[in-house]
């Protein structure tokens, strides 16, 4: 076996942060601590019991529905959170950990009233995160098990976020493949809940029924907006329209600002405050009687960790890679190796394990499979059929491979030339550290949003 060079590595420098507002306290339960990984103590490990699995199952309870066998998040939170109401508002932050949330005003006030934490998914990958927070299943239950990662159909790697092999020119849908024919289950939002609730998602024009939302939404009615006081707007007209059921918000701005400027940057709290100010003239919009009977839920769908070091994979080590892999995808900080059937993993592993060092932590398909999700029966992780291991390592891979805080992937020579950012990538997310796994939610009286 050839030792491989040395990870080909990029320092990187953000020219354009600014400091956050004053100095600003991280929130850190200390009972988080528990989830952290006794072989590598960098990394904390997603708890399915306490997941943003739970969020739309806990929305459907509030609203006097719950849904058999999607467990909710209602015995995490605090009592003074309201238990039932008419109206629900999912205020759903692509990329708001707690050192995000740290930066917010009425918010983190919120929070501390109503709030508790919960864990991601893993990968804590956008794609994958979503799916979980919105369809009620682990990753391990509704396939998107990353962001590049290989589907059997169409035999290539693919970007889940806009459903597109990676060498094609079109998605698949334009292709004419249904992607919901992965789906190994019907998710929470895939059949209809009935009792006449209305469901809506508002989301950037851009991504209304295209790539990952056709997956993630199910049944519900997906609307766009331009600008987030536009969305905003929308909404309130959604829930005075309503005689009971619920609207999502999303917004990717955290997500976006974080990845090239960090999340501690000042800008973080500019985007916050104006994501705050929208929900309060939207709760002064509304008629009156209608803020009383909503309730207001924050969850996001993972943190984000700065970034020091870029790594990746450059002549003789690119090659090897090449030569011995069927295929890799990435997530974020993940890799995701693929074997040719038949493959032995060892001679990879190691090879790997030498490669990457003490910057990460390389693991067989066995131990990265439960990090995706109970392996167990229905009955112990929720709702449908028996986990599939050999359905679940199609996407997860026969070997995935986790950078720590201070690594995350250089995809330059491995994948297709995609844009590049606008500007540096300083902040990275799909691994295992805290920043990333760790997320608030709360549950609280729209009214107290003013």
């Amino acid at each position: 076996m050839m030792t491989p060079h040395a990870l080909s590595t990029k320092p990187v420098k953000n020219d354009l942060s600014i400091p956050a507002f004053g100095t600003i306290a991280p929130l850190h339960p200390l009972e988080t601590d528990r989830q952290r990984w006794d072989r590598f103590p960098g990394f904390y490990r997603p708890d399915y019991a306490r997941c943003l699995t739970g969020v739309m199952p806990t929305i459907l309870d509030v609203l006097g529905y719950p849904r058999e066998g999607f467990p909710t998040l209602r015995e995490y939170l605090p009592e003074r959170s309201p238990r039932r109401a008419k109206r629900a508002l999912l205020l759903c932050c692509d990329g708001l950990g707690f050192k995000e949330l740290a930066q917010a005003g009425r918010l983190r006030a919120l929070y501390e009233t109503y709030g508790t934490w919960i864990t991601s998914v893993f990968p804590s990958i956008t794609s994958c995160a979503l799916s979980s927070m919105f369809q009620g299943l682990p990753p391990n239950r509704h396939g998107i098990l990353g962001h590049y990662i290989w589907k059997d159909f169409p035999g290539a790697v693919v970007d889940m976020l806009k459903m597109q092999a990676a060498n094609a020119r079109t998605s698949l849908a334009q292709a004419g493949f249904d992607v919901q024919q992965w789906k190994r289950e019907p998710g929470l939002l895939d059949t209809d809940p009935g009792h006449g609730l209305s469901a809506y998602h508002l989301m950037h024009h851009s991504i209304v029924t295209s790539g990952l939302s056709t997956y993630s939404y199910g049944r519900s009615v997906m609307v766009g907006y331009l600008e987030m006081l536009e969305g905003f707007t929308k909404a309130a007209k959604l829930l005075a329209g309503m005689k009971q059921g619920w609207v999502s918000l999303y917004t990717a701005t955290v997500d976006t600002l974080s990845h090239t400027l960090g999340g501690s940057s000042g800008q973080i709290g500019l985007a916050l405050r104006q994501i705050e100010e929208g929900l309060a003239w939207m709760v002064a919009a509304l008629p009156p009687g209608v803020a009383e009977e909503t309730v207001v839920l924050l969850a996001a769908d993972h943190g984000q960790t700065d970034v020091s070091t870029l790594v990746g994979f450059e002549g003789d080590t690119r090659d090897w890679l090449q030569r011995h892999t069927r295929a890799v995808g990435f997530s974020g900080r993940v890799l995701h190796v693929y074997l040719a059937p038949g493959q032995p993993a060892r001679g990879v592993q190691d090879w790997l394990s030498d490669l990457v060092g003490s910057a990460g932590l390389v693991m067989p398909f066995e131990e990265a499979a439960p990090l995706a999700g109970p392996p167990g029966p229905p009955a112990s992780n929720g709702h449908g059929p028996l986990v599939d291991a050999a359905w679940v390592r199609q996407s997860l891979g026969d070997i995935v491979v986790v950078l720590d805080a201070e690594h995350s992937w250089d995809k330059a020579g491995v994948l297709p030339k995609s844009k590049p950012y606008p500007s540096p990538l300083v902040s990275q997310h799909g691994g295992l550290t805290w920043d990333e796994m760790l997320v608030p939610f709360f549950c609280a009286p729209l009214a107290e949003a003013r």
